[in-house]
């Protein structure tokens, strides 16, 4: 019989069952790819078939639109579950996956022909890759330095966005964009195909970690973009916008899963080792020393709330009897403490592995190297501590660092 208090039964009793939307099976192959991957500095492209196999592209759309119909907390079990598999593959495919949940955000409220857009993702099994990310930006999440000129029915694009995950195995780019003319609602949301003339993917994504994430750089020149693939717009600089902030809640839960993910494959190395190794004068197991046992559960105090705290924010994103608007600031908080738990607690992990986590190669390092990564997804901690700060003091804020007061201008 299953002890009802096991540790994995604690961690399965938060997150929903998601082996209908990726099986067990394909989660292992994700993982043996892993190693290779990561020393290659680029996914295996059997990688990102089984994916596709799963149908893990449409994996948010509406079933009514052929897509999985998976709600928001399913697809941070999946996930999760992909993270403790492969950790750059889950960065890389998070950005798709959190690009669709904008669409998906907006055409619930809209009712529009978005619909087409996601009925196209689902069937034809698309790869969105998320140009959001510019360099200049500040991890500003409403803005844009990419500009756009009308052009009768086109828009005319030039600029660069990076790191921008699966540029190169994209179909579609998801951005923001500026139009040159200005006023309200000029912060354009579209899709663009990303053969299209003028984009350029340059590989330029080396890195310490997440190394098989290909973050790469995308390059706008000229690119013509037609007005029917803008389906958002908004005012930049302005974050009232509701479907601005239920896509907020869509990253930061997705990508705080995948994280999470991470920590739980740390954790599961110290556990086996500690279970393995044994002190000689003491004719023990590490795992029965008290001394150990605390390190461990100090490593899962720290975690286990943000597991819930994920779990349950994604479940109010998907009622959506709350406007995700008064969620923001518990949604920014629980990204800006991933950032620090995560690497907290794979360092602490590591440690309890031993020496051996120091090799060049092999798991532990690996993971401690990918989990640094948390600290760069925009907003940073430098801009949500004084959101939060600012919030909490009922200052008016942003979504963007700013080192002077916040004017109703």
């Amino acid at each position: 019989m299953t002890d009802p208090f096991g540790y994995e039964r604690g961690i399965a009793a938060i997150w929903p069952d998601t082996d209908h939307l990726l099986p067990a099976d394909a989660v292992k192959e994700l993982a043996g790819l892993t190693e290779a991957n990561d020393r290659a500095g680029r996914l295996d492209d059997r990688s990102v078939q089984v994916l596709r196999e799963t149908g893990y592209f449409g994996l948010p759309v509406p079933t009514d639109l052929e897509g999985g119909g998976a709600s928001l907390v399913e697809c941070c079990a999946v996930q999760r579950r992909i993270g403790a598999a492969d950790p750059a593959l889950a960065i890389a495919v998070n950005m798709h996956l959190f690009s669709v949940g904008v669409i998906v955000e907006h055409w619930h409220r809209a009712r529009d022909e978005a619909w087409m857009l996601l009925e196209a993702i689902a069937t034809q099994r698309r790869i969105v890759a998320s140009a959001f990310a510019e360099p200049g930006l500040g991890g500003a999440l409403v803005r844009s330095t990419c500009t756009a000129e009308r052009d009768g029915d086109e828009w005319v694009l030039n600029g660069i966005k990076v790191p921008c995950s699966l540029a190169e195995r994209s179909d579609l780019l998801c951005l923001q964009v500026q139009d040159t003319a200005g006023g309200e609602d000029s912060l354009l949301v579209a899709l663009l195909a990303t053969d299209s003339p003028g984009v350029e993917v340059v590989r330029t994504w080396d890195t310490l970690g997440m190394r098989a994430s290909e973050s790469d750089t995308v390059r706008l020149t000229d690119v013509r973009l037609p007005d029917r693939l803008v389906f958002h717009r908004s005012t930049p600089g302005y974050d009232g916008d509701e479907v601005f902030a239920a896509g907020v809640g869509w990253f930061c839960v997705t990508a705080t899963a995948a994280y999470l993910g991470v920590v739980q494959a740390a954790v599961d190395e110290a556990r086996r080792a500690l279970s393995t190794s044994r002190l000689a004068h003491l004719d023990a197991a590490r795992a029965d020393l008290p001394s150990f046992q605390s390190l461990l559960g100090d490593v899962v105090a720290a975690v286990l709330p943000m597991e819930a705290a994920c779990a349950g924010l994604a479940r109010l994103l998907d009622e959506r009897a709350v406007d995700p608007r008064s969620l923001l600031p518990s949604m920014l908080a629980l990204k800006h403490e991933a950032a620090a738990v995560t690497t907290r607690a794979v360092e602490a992990a590591a440690e309890l592995v031993g020496v051996r986590s120091y090799s060049s190669g092999g798991t532990a390092s690996r993971l401690w190297r990918d989990a640094q990564a948390a600290r760069y997804h925009p907003p940073t901690r430098v801009a949500t501590r004084q959101i939060l700060g600012r919030w909490a003091l009922g200052h008016q804020f942003g979504f963007e660092l700013a080192e002077r007061p916040y004017t109703d201008d």
